[in-house]
């Protein structure tokens, strides 16, 4: 079994691509890090002013290697947080993305 490195945590704000879905919802895109062979990164995903968080998701590089998110969950009604694990010998890009409504 091999030892997973420590990773790095990211506080993402920039969106890089904002997607309307109609009645108040929006799809953040964020700029996309890395994550180094056999390690973790973690982002923590903030909505933007009068929006509450919904759900989050992600897409890596090379998505037919094996890659997962050992946790997303919300850690306030503005943020979000996920890590992703990555258990191969090559370094990866993971971009996050986060969905949001606006606040009642």
């Amino acid at each position: 079994m091999r030892k997973m490195r420590k990773g790095k945590i990211v506080r993402l704000r920039r969106v890089r691509i904002r997607q309307n879905l109609g009645n108040g919802f929006l799809r953040s895109v964020f700029s996309s890090d890395t994550v180094d062979a056999n390690s973790f990164v973690t982002f923590n995903l903030t909505a933007a002013e009068g929006r509450v968080v919904v759900n989050a998701g992600w897409t890596i590089s090379t998505p037919t290697a094996m890659a997962f998110a050992s946790e997303s969950f919300p850690t306030s009604t503005t943020n979000w947080r996920i890590t992703i694990q990555n258990p191969t010998n090559t370094q990866r890009t993971v971009t996050p993305y986060l969905i949001t409504k606006l606040a009642p």
